[in-house]
């Protein structure tokens, strides 16, 4: 019996010894970071520019895995099955916060992810074709308050932040539109230069398009005039007190070990240092935007807590 405790603590003290160990040598193979967005569209172009940025700073290759569907929270969803070594991390976008109060989740935002840091946050835009016959927002709204043709815009998600403006927007203009949600921003800039719908509510992807002039930009939904667009007025400036913009991290699933978070932790604040990734946000069109651990994980707190009664009351509305 002595033999057999004796056995079992040494057992243990091995494990407890072989954790830090672990820490240290993290890490010793390839680390997945789950997009779940489509390829090709903005997130997409960040989490692939991230990766390599922080690869290097790891010492092992970061490999983009695309999910789409579930306003972006299909990242999350996985979170839940993913061991905890910190191989498997996911980009967090704001509707990660807000879909449990939407439509559920199968995720608890404040108890099944591990929050790491955040890079940078988004710009919003409300876009039409070039080919359009409307160049400002009013002329948009009297369109479809006449109901003189058919007005239906694209958000890469239902009940993402672009989808909510745009209801807000809807609501506050007595304008008559209609959502299409599609899988991610690359695939609504498609339907937009396809003729499919009419006017698009996307981050910085509608950018190369407004420089080839494809697309022509009405309004920005930040508190300021967006730096890529300082032409382009705000909701507010055009009478609507309508404000969105969406902060983007990265997190694991719960269960992390502390001295491996904060090796990310570090590595990604390097990474939001270096003046070529600026550079890289500039050239996508983000705001450049660092959280640490502690803030961000506080962020994530206070945001789901926050925005819970206001963001049934909206559901309800825009259900009516």
């Amino acid at each position: 019996m002595k033999k057999l405790f004796a056995t079992a603590v040494t057992a243990i003290g091995l494990l407890a010894a072989a954790i830090p160990a672990m820490a240290q040598n993290y890490p010793n193979r390839s680390i997945k970071l789950i997009v779940p967005y489509s390829a090709g569209g903005v997130t997409d172009q960040l989490g692939r520019t991230f990766a390599e940025f922080a690869g290097k700073r790891l010492g092992q290759p970061i490999i983009i895995e695309n999910k789409t569907g579930a306003n972006g929270t299909l990242g999350a969803v996985q979170m839940l099955n993913t061991d905890p070594a910190g191989y498997t991390l996911t980009m967090i976008p704001i509707g990660v916060f807000r879909m449990p109060h939407i439509t559920g989740a199968q995720y608890d935002p404040l108890k099944d992810l591990t929050y790491i840091s955040t890079v940078c946050g988004f710009n919003y835009y409300i876009a039409v074709n070039a080919s359009s016959p409307w160049k400002t927002l009013a002329e948009l709204v009297d369109y479809s308050k006449k109901k003189t043709g058919p007005v239906s815009y694209g958000t890469p998600g239902a009940y993402s932040s672009q989808h909510i403006g745009m209801a807000q927007l809807g609501e506050k203009a007595g304008a008559d539109w209609t959502h299409i949600p599609f899988k991610g921003d690359a695939d609504a800039m498609a339907g937009l230069l396809g003729n499919h719908i009419q006017a698009v509510v996307s981050a910085s992807s509608v950018l190369p398009y407004v420089t080839t002039g494809k697309m022509r930009v009405l309004a920005a939904l930040g508190d300021k005039r967006s730096p890529d667009l300082p032409n382009v007025p705000t909701l507010k400036e055009q009478g609507y007190p309508i404000v969105h913009t969406s902060p983007f991290g990265f997190a694991g699933p719960k269960g992390m070990d502390p001295a491996v978070v904060k090796k990310l932790e570090d590595a990604f604040r390097d990474v939001y240092n270096d003046p070529q990734f600026q550079v890289a946000l500039q050239k996508l069109g983000m705001s450049p935007l660092y959280m640490d651990q502690a803030t961000y994980t506080k962020y994530a707190r206070d945001t789901y807590l926050g925005e819970r009664d206001a963001l049934k009351a909206m559901v309800a509305s825009v259900n009516k």
